[in-house]
């Protein structure tokens, strides 16, 4: 608790393979946030995790390297939560697939910047609007 990702990915860790850029890490498990590579000062704690819109969760960490397409990654975590959703309500059993929808539209280069908004208000939507703890989450790696 406290050591900086930079610490934990370079020091710990042995550093990028092949010599490339970290671009971000995914902490906290599925339900996790991305923290960019610009902020890997940031110390790995309840508190300074938070900040940048990730969390503790797991524990665990995923490292991603320039070469990473992080509308993957988060077309990849949000495909768990869809997965494990328990289709109760509406905002998350619906707002999970059209997230999903608009993730794919990015990759195949369709994407349009309305499509940004789109995610942004369905996040809140799914947020605000879900029965359980799973649901809140969701849009942390997006």
């Amino acid at each position: 608790m406290g050591t900086t990702l930079d610490t934990i990915v370079n020091v710990i860790g042995g550093g990028i393979p092949g010599g490339k850029k970290l671009k971000a890490v995914q902490c906290g498990g599925p339900s996790g946030g991305c923290i960019p590579a610009s902020h890997a000062e940031v110390p790995v704690d309840y508190e300074g995790l938070k900040q940048y819109g990730a969390m503790m969760g797991s524990g665990g960490m995923v490292v991603m390297d320039e070469d990473t397409c992080m509308v993957d990654v988060a077309d990849y975590f949000l495909r768990f939560t869809e997965l494990e959703s328990c289709g109760k309500c509406p905002p998350c059993r619906i707002g999970t697939k059209k997230m999903r929808g608009l993730l794919k539209k990015i990759t195949e280069g369709k994407g349009e910047e309305s499509d940004i908004e789109r995610l942004e208000k369905l996040a809140i939507t799914i947020q605000k609007g879900s029965l359980c703890a799973l649901a809140g989450p969701v849009p942390n790696p997006c």
